[in-house]
């Protein structure tokens, strides 16, 4: 509907500029052999442009078709400008609906695209904007909902098909930086099969149309994940795998749970960061830096990431390398960031 009002609109506005186009030609057609005012085209143009700022006819007209250009002109002027306003907020109208029902389009780049939804999505999005986030991205949601399953600032929502090349180019995927794929139940079939082959159309997807792309992906069955590992995708979150772990885990060391909320949730206590390496511990062993991180900056070093790979506990006399990047707990203070010389990350993978 929106667009036929729009249509309808640039037709009266166009009708109304060749109106105005076309009445001066008329008026010296009618006037130039009667109006001592009017001896040229231009004189015509000029009556027009004077017509329309001062609401009267600046010429002594002479003639009935003369006084007949003259109103033409006044009628065409008031209905070029009310059409050419409506139809500036019309589009304005049909812009803000099409992006409230997620039928735009993002330009942006290096954001971070969630491709599907689920119960997680909430959590995700409160934990990218964290204030202990320091790169703080824009988040677009790529969904099949009839709405935004949520709204908030930096937050653009695009409804479509995750597994789609034309949605996934609507979402900004060639300008993407980081692909999050959650296996979303809320489309027909809600077996862990269907779910998880929905979301390895998906993982394909994105890997063809930007393999660069950082991309995490969330699978239910840990039998599928030989499949999903074909795809090339950076990181595979298996949620059964992970689920029994840490229920195994915390019925063996009790409170288990507790440690590891507190490690991966931003609220409060101590958390999990991956920084690079202070220049003055290149070339040193692990139990240098590890004295070194605890009482200059009160970190405990965790691991040592070398070629995106990451050795956890690593032996002490492990020499640390120009390049390597640090996996720490610490708290972030209250002033300032939580480094040394460092810039927060999620999960072992750039946010």
């Amino acid at each position: 509907m929106l667009d036929r009002v729009n249509r309808r609109l640039l037709i009266g506005t166009a009708l109304s500029f060749l109106v105005l186009l076309f009445a001066p030609i008329f008026l010296w057609t009618v006037e130039h052999a009667r109006s001592a005012d009017v001896h040229s085209i231009g004189d015509a143009y000029g009556w027009l442009v004077r017509t329309l700022f001062e609401n009267t006819s600046p010429y002594k007209l002479k003639s009935q078709f003369g006084f007949v250009s003259y109103w033409i002109v006044r009628v065409a002027g008031v209905s070029l400008v009310a059409f050419a306003t409506a139809t500036i907020a019309s589009r304005f109208v049909a812009t803000v609906i099409k992006q409230g029902a997620g039928m735009g389009t993002y330009k942006g780049s290096g954001h971070v695209l969630i491709c599907g939804w689920s119960s997680k999505g909430p959590e995700i999005i409160r934990e990218l904007r964290a204030r202990e986030v320091e790169d703080e991205r824009d988040i677009v949601i790529l969904a099949d909902r009839d709405a935004a399953p949520f709204e908030g600032k930096g937050v653009t929502f695009i409804h479509g098909n995750p597994s789609g090349t034309h949605d996934l180019e609507r979402a900004g995927i060639e300008r993407v930086s980081t692909v999050i794929v959650l296996a979303d139940s809320t489309s027909s079939g809600h077996e862990p099969d269907d779910v998880d082959a929905r979301t390895l159309l998906t993982t394909l997807a994105v890997e063809s149309l930007n393999s660069a792309a950082y991309s995490c992906v969330e699978v239910i069955k840990s039998e599928n994940r030989q499949h999903f590992e074909r795809t090339h995708a950076d990181e595979l979150v298996v949620s059964a795998e992970v689920t029994g772990a840490l229920l195994a885990a915390s019925a063996r060391s009790h409170g288990l749970t507790g440690v590891i909320t507190d490690l991966l949730t931003h609220p409060e206590g101590q958390e999990l960061y991956r920084v690079p390496v202070p220049p003055e511990l290149v070339g040193q062993s692990t139990r240098y830096a590890l004295e070194e991180l605890k009482d200059v900056h009160d970190s405990l070093l965790v691991g040592v990431f070398t070629n995106g790979t990451c050795t956890l506990n690593p032996a002490n006399d492990t020499l640390i390398e120009s390049g390597a990047e640090l996996l720490i707990v610490r708290q972030r203070p209250e002033d300032g960031p939580a480094r040394p010389h460092a810039r927060k990350r999620h999960g072992g993978g750039e946010a």
